[in-house]
């Protein structure tokens, strides 16, 4: 009796076992399983129920419970290319002519006055007046530089978010063509150090925020070429 009940319950569970795998099986015989519209796993405390959100397998109603899809990105090596655009160069060797020449206008103005005041003897009476002229122009000559490096500073900011901008505009099509959610930034652990400094050194450290990553997920390449960049 016993041994007939436990033949009963084994076709029982091979019946369930078939009626489960006729339900997963898709209409077409290609052996994938489902669709199906969610899993429950069984737990200690709760179940855990796997979804399909978005197109993206979810376990939660918000979107910090799905399964987002990465990619990590060396940004310098695109931002160093950019940056040596013909026309960003171009901008910068202007503007670099035209604050020269002021410089240099005030560098002779400073240079004409010492040769006046070498010249001069101590004693003469337009000594102090020329001495005065000395001061004003110097005074003015650093005021000159410290507009130079302003102006330099600002133009070459403009250019970088230019730049970062053109390459966050290329992250997108390359994510969104390789169906990637997020892509973070980041520097290859197993690059070169650029400098001896411990300082520098220490701060190259901390950039590397992924010490190692899975193959096929750095999508550094795939930018360079979208942006018809040399690849490193």
């Amino acid at each position: 009796m016993q041994k007939q009940f436990f033949s009963i319950l084994t076709a029982v569970g091979l019946l369930f076992g078939l009626v489960l795998t006729a339900n997963l099986q898709s209409s077409e015989d290609d052996g994938k399983l489902g669709p199906i519209d969610s899993i429950t796993f069984s737990g200690s405390e709760n179940d855990l129920t796997i979804s399909n959100s978005g197109e993206r397998l979810s376990w939660g109603d918000e979107k910090t419970s799905r399964a987002w899809s990465i990619g990590f990105m060396e940004p310098d090596k695109a931002l160093e290319q950019l940056m040596m655009a013909d026309h960003l160069v171009e901008a910068r060797d202007e503007l670099n002519e035209e604050l020269d020449e002021q410089l240099a206008a005030v560098r002779a103005t400073l240079d004409a006055i010492r040769d006046r005041r070498q010249a001069m003897d101590p004693d003469d009476p337009e000594s102090p007046a020329l001495r005065q002229e000395w001061d004003n122009t110097n005074r003015k000559f650093a005021r000159i530089q410290q507009q130079v490096r302003k102006i330099r500073s600002t133009l070459v900011a403009d250019q970088m978010q230019e730049s970062y901008s053109e390459l966050i505009e290329a992250v997108n099509v390359v994510s969104d063509r390789m169906d990637i959610d997020i892509v973070i930034r980041y520097i290859a652990p197993d690059r070169d150090f650029e400098d001896v400094a411990p300082e520098t050194t220490l701060l190259q450290i901390r950039s590397r925020t992924a010490l190692r990553i899975p193959e096929g997920i750095d999508i550094t390449d795939e930018v360079l070429s979208e942006l018809g960049l040399e690849m490193q």
